[in-house]
């Protein structure tokens, strides 16, 4: 019986780091991933599959695609942004000037 509760204990105590103080699930964001203010335009929500959720839009830096928070079973994270054919959403990149 002390086994079962040492366990419980445990248990408990390991699942309690997957929870930020406020009770909200902890999410951290990539450097890299700028917020993108009006970028759920109806242009874009007839480009984007329906599958996926516009509420928080971001662009990657480094690539200049766009990203979606994805909030999974397990944890919540940013996947690419893709269109009914599957492809990703870029943004045009500015050509590196040349010396």
């Amino acid at each position: 019986m002390r086994r079962l509760g040492v366990f419980a204990g445990g248990a408990v105590l390991a699942l309690s780091a997957c929870v930020s103080p406020e009770g909200g699930a902890l999410v951290e964001v990539d450097p890299n991933l700028r917020p993108v203010a009006a970028v759920t335009t109806d242009a874009l929500r007839a480009k984007a599959d329906p599958q996926q959720d516009l509420s928080d839009v971001r662009i990657d830096a480094r690539d200049g695609c766009l990203v979606y928070r994805y909030s999974g079973p397990v944890e919540t994270t940013y996947l690419p942004l893709r269109n009914t054919e599957g492809r990703p959403i870029c943004t045009p990149q500015e050509a590196p000037a040349e010396a």
